[in-house]
């Protein structure tokens, strides 16, 4: 007996049971709602699914039945999960999205990731290609200084750590959590949103079920930086030593020729290092540049195509007494960097028993063991960057020396005499620098039920998570670093090993009360509930030198010197909750419904007189299409519902015994020795407490035509207040800072996110689209007092601030306007003789005749050299001038998808955008410093040379004095605009006949080709544009050299048994 099941629009029910009644004979349809069983004539086999009526047929004679399951009209076709229960999403008043598991990419290596362009209001970052890295995820925006903007996750009714690492393929649904009135049910860990995750679960009257997944692919590089070649940076190095040296000599008063060798340059008592240029690249005596021996891509030697495995098999099935779903998966990725790799293995066991008429146990247990091989990619060169070393090294130099190892330390090695950058060998540093991971969590999770009387329930939900991490790092000898080179003794101080071992344990304990009752059009739904949250951590790490030689890379091979091992990074901590929580759902003839909630925490890391934080939320919702005098005229035409809520969520996530005193120890000098003490590094604030977000949001639902067209749009306005915040002291004190509440201070983040569905076809062909767009503006409205917060990502540029009137973390730097002619240049000259005759000042109401320069010294002063914007107005470039270039926050972001099908054939599409925001590439420090130190961008060889050749793109003139007036200056040089569109996945697929595979015993057989990242279209000249909020919500937005995406091809196989 054969047939298929589908829907009244046509399309396939997978997962229907059929059972032959009174018979422990059963199966479950496939992908495309087909079904085989062994019946005789007069059996009956029953057909069943979640939200629709179950049906009967009789077998008689009989060998094909197709089945059109109707929609059960009690119930709504969708529930979600909404906080500790599930609900009707046409009784939800608050803001959720929601994704089931057929709209995840079957790809996708992670949760996150599975996730990209698909959720109005929610940007989900991809800031990493590394292997097994996951996403930053963001709703609604950054809502916080100092606190996590992370979301709360909970799996399975759990609230879980931030890393959460669950199989794609386990997971049945994803509701997040968008607005206040929704997440206050959270209360403390509900302001940044709260993604809600349900795993699979067997069914009541489905057969054994087994799933085999299967893929396989191919990764590689999406796109390379454009950067010189041999011959472009040998005439960079060449022009910028030639202009360093006219700069110098002019200043001095002595002659120059770019013909004078460097014998003549050293003699006029000018550094080699700023004026020299190294025989490589030059020959004096013919007086012509030298023909590389090398013109090496270093990005070509670099990356290379990896690939990447992933098994996975489930058994899912149920009777009335037991349910079950078990699964293990495995997947092997390695890195297109080698020899990077993520090996991961999880299991997941989810069971439900009825074990009487009233009372029920629900089991659910996962763990997953990761091992991971890291390359540190992300960084400066002087910490060992792969990807900034990479991109700095010179094409001139060679991958490998004669004899086959790496040409190491060629950079470094030409540092002190001609001031070369000195990245190591990027291909030694990520194949040598050791560093390992070894990961494992394990996830208890048991949930009791009781019903007193129908609809009065108790749950109470224990659960516990245990987390091992091990963590490894050692740096060989053969590695050198700043200006010594491999091998030499002058690396011992770097020759390290670490090795750090952290085991946490996280228990949980939640008792609820519910109760559900229908009296005639009137709904009750009420809840009531005490937790419990406890978590502790335990470090322990341990650092050593001395090492004999790089053969052993533990700590255990330390030398025999006292100080050849010691601690660090040692801890032990712990933090818990208590909480009370209320809900009541109140619901009238499907047409209007009411929610409020309460929450109430107790966290151990607030003060003793705030410890306690109090979350309330109200909503409601108007379905308009059921009212009398609109439903007859809107029947099967439209549905229209207006909703809107206001609630307070709170953040807790800023450490552990912020608000306890603290003791630290330190020396002092008495006479000429050292004396050790103790002083108090932390104050106590008995009324350090709850960081608060209040949300209102205002939403319409629209569906036409039968639900084949739907609309969800909303409106927020959200304000943060007693902001937390590490407040400056004076460091007379002990301390620098001291953690506390701006109670004045107010974040805002305002916006809307609308999301349209429409199944556009339903036919033998099947068509749907989808796509949203978000915008929201974030701003800090109130300082609270506090000064501008200058912040700083590296080398203390000051790269952000955080201002009134502006959103967090800006860009704060100098606004480039122009090149300077040589006209400006002779002006300039003019302005300088003014200022020396005036004491190094300008008379006052003095007007320039050139730009605005930041030094009068002859070698700062040059044609060609970048003009910087006068904010003050003052006359001189100076600090004051400093002002916001920019911001990481996009103006809109959203994603669009379609899906196809016919027949067995099936195809998807899905595309991720984001409009606007920028990037600070802190690449550019290196890669557009015009130095000819190191390697550059390919657009520097369009530089300025002259007027008569100003270049394009105001690209600078090359020099390597590194003065005020070069492109060194922290500014909107540096700034690029973020914006992109990515192809996120394609998806072809077919679903083989099942005639063909019953022969097999398979019920269902489906191959996919797949293609991840095909392709981003950007302005933005690294790798990638998606490096937002990856460190701090302070400072937002740089690249430091993050591990690129890749672009996967694979092919994967699906199997239902």
């Amino acid at each position: 007996m054969t047939g298929r099941v589908t829907t009244v629009a046509g399309d396939p029910v997978v997962g229907a049971s059929v059972i032959v009644k009174e018979t422990s004979v059963g199966t479950v349809t496939g992908l495309s709602g087909e079904y085989s069983i062994s019946a005789r004539p007069g059996q009956t086999l029953s057909f069943a699914f979640l939200g629709f009526d179950t049906k009967e047929e009789t077998v008689g004679s009989r060998t094909v039945i197709d089945v059109t399951l109707q929609e059960d009209n009690k119930q709504i076709s969708e529930v979600v999960v909404v906080g500790y229960t599930p609900m009707r999403k046409s009784d939800f008043t608050g803001s959720i999205a929601s994704v089931k598991a057929s709209e995840l990419s079957v790809t996708a290596p992670t949760v996150g990731q599975s996730l990209v362009g698909k959720v109005a209001g929610v940007e989900v970052h991809q800031t990493s290609g590394a292997p097994g890295d996951g996403v930053s995820i963001r709703v609604r925006g950054v809502n916080s200084l100092s606190a996590s903007s992370d979301p709360l996750y909970v799996i399975d009714g759990y609230p879980a750590s931030e890393d959460v690492f669950i199989n794609p393929n386990d997971i049945e649904s994803i509701d997040i959590l968008k607005d206040a009135a929704s997440a206050a049910i959270y209360g403390s860990r509900g302001a940044s949103g709260v993604v809600l995750i349900t795993t699979k679960r067997g069914k009541e009257g489905q057969a054994a079920r087994v799933s085999y997944d299967f893929s396989y692919g191919i990764q590689q590089l999406d796109h390379k930086v454009d950067l010189l070649n041999a011959t472009q940076f040998r005439d960079l190095l060449i022009d910028a030593r030639n202009n360093s040296y006219r700069l110098r000599a002019t200043a001095a008063g002595v002659s120059w020729s770019p013909y004078d060798d460097n014998t003549v340059r050293a003699g006029k008592g000018f550094s080699l290092a700023e004026v020299g240029i190294p025989e490589m690249f030059y020959d004096f005596t013919t007086r012509t540049p030298v023909t590389p021996q090398y013109d090496t891509d270093w990005q070509d030697a670099l990356f290379s195509n990896a690939g990447i495995m992933r098994h996975n098999i489930s058994v899912t099935g149920g009777t009335k007494a037991i349910r079950y779903m078990a699964s293990v998966g495995y997947m092997d990725q390695d890195g297109i960097i080698a020899p990077s790799n993520h090996n991961r293995i999880n299991a997941r066991l989810n069971l439900d028993a009825q074990i009487s008429k009233r009372f029920s146990v629900s089991l659910s247990y996962s763990m997953y063991d990761a091992r991971n091989r890291v390359v540190q990619a992300e960084g400066r060169m002087i910490n060992d960057g792969v990807i900034q070393s990479a991109l700095m090294y010179l094409p001139n130099l060679p991958v490998y020396d004669e004899s086959g190892d790496y040409a190491r330390s060629a950079m470094i090695a030409m540092k002190n005499d001609w001031g070369i950058n000195f990245p190591e060998n990027p291909l030694a540093i990520a194949h040598e620098l050791d560093i390992q991971e070894k990961m494992s969590r394990h996830n208890l999770n048991v949930n009791l039920v009781y019903e007193f009387i129908p609809d009065l329930k108790l749950s109470a939900r224990l659960g516990q998570q245990w987390y091992t991490y091990r963590y490894f790092y050692y740096r060989p000898m053969s590695l050198g670093r700043d200006s010594a080179v491999a091998y030499s003794d002058a690396l011992k101080p770097y020759n390290i090993a670490r090795t750090t071992s952290t085991y946490d344990v996280d228990r949980l304990g939640e008792f609820m009360l519910s109760y559900k009752k229908e009296l005639g059009r009137h709904h009750f739904d009420a809840l009531a509930g005490y937790t419990l949250q406890k978590k502790t951590y335990d470090r322990l790490g341990v650092e050593a030198t001395g090492f004999a030689d790089d053969r052993i890379h533990e700590v255990t091979a330390h030398g025999a010197e006292a100080t050849d091992i010691k601690l660090y990074d040692t801890r032990k901590a712990g933090w818990s909750m208590m909480s009370f929580l209320a809900r009541l759902n109140y619901a009238f003839d499907d047409r209007y419904t009411f929610t409020a909630s309460f929450r109430a925490d107790g966290s151990s890391r607030f003060g003793v007189d705030s410890r306690w934080g109090y979350f309330p939320s109200v909503s409601a919702g108007w379905t308009l299409s059921n009212e009398p005098f609109l439903k007859d005229a809107l029947d099967h035409i439209a549905t229209i519902r207006v909703r809107a809520s206001w609630g307070k969520s709170g953040n807790n996530d800023i450490g552990n015994y912020a608000s306890i005193a603290s003791i630290s120890t330190g020396s002092y000098a008495f006479g000429s020795t050292p004396v050790s003490t103790t002083y108090e590094g932390s104050f106590a604030d008995a009324a350090l407490g709850w960081e608060t977000t209040t949300q209102t949001n205002i939403g319409l639902d629209l569906g036409f035509f039968d639900g084949r067209l739907n609309i969800i749009g909303n409106y927020y306005n959200s304000f943060s207040s007693d902001i937390l915040y590490d407040y400056p002291i004076s460091s007379i004190s002990g301390a620098t800072s001291t953690k506390t509440n701006l109670t004045s201070a107010k974040i805002r983040n305002r916006g809307f996110d609308l999301q349209l569905d429409a199944r556009l076809l339903t036919g033998k062909v099947k068509w749907n689209v989808s796509t949203n767009i978000s915008v929201n503006r974030n701003k800090v409205v109130s300082m609270g007092g506090l000064d501008d917060i200058i912040s700083t990502t590296e080398r203390s540029v000051g790269s952000h601030i955080t201002k009134e009137g502006y959103p967090i973390g800006s860009f704060y730097g100098y606004n480039a306007i122009g090149i300077m002619s040589k006209a400006d240049y002779a002006n300039a000259l003019l302005d300088r003789e003014v200022y020396l005759q005036n004491g190094n000042k300008f008379p006052e109401g003095y007007q320039l005749k050139g730009p605005a320069v930041s030094s009068y010294s002859l070698d700062a002063l040059s044609y060609g050299n970048a003009i910087w914007e006068d904010v003050n107005g003052d006359g001189m470039i100076t600090t004051d001038d400093k002002t916001i270039i920019g911001d990481a926050y996009p103006d809109f972001t959203g994603g669009f998808s379609t899906n196809l099908s016919w027949k067995g054939l099936d195809f998807s599409a899905s595309f991720v955008y984001s409009y606007g925001g920028e990037v600070i590439n802190f690449q550019d420090y290196y890669l557009y410093n015009m130095e000819g130190s190191g390697n550059q961008y390919a657009i520097v060889a369009d530089r300025y040379i002259s007027d008569e050749q100003p270049g394009r793109n105001n690209v600078p003139i090359a020099s390597r004095i590194s003065t005020p007036n070069t492109s060194l200056k922290l500014s909107s040089y540096y700034v690029e605009d973020a914006s992109f569109l990515r192809c996120a996945n394609i998806t072809l697929g077919y679903t083989l006949p099942s005639r063909w595979m019953n022969k097999l015993r398979i019920s269902s057989a489906r191959i996919y080709f797949s293609g991840d990242n095909l392709f981003t279209i950007t302005p933005y000249r690294g790798y990638n544009p998606e490096v937002s909020y990856k460190t701090s919500n302070l400072m937002p937005g740089f690249d430091w050299g993050c591990y690129p995406l890749s672009r996967i091809y694979s092919i994967g196989l699906n199997l239902t048994f």
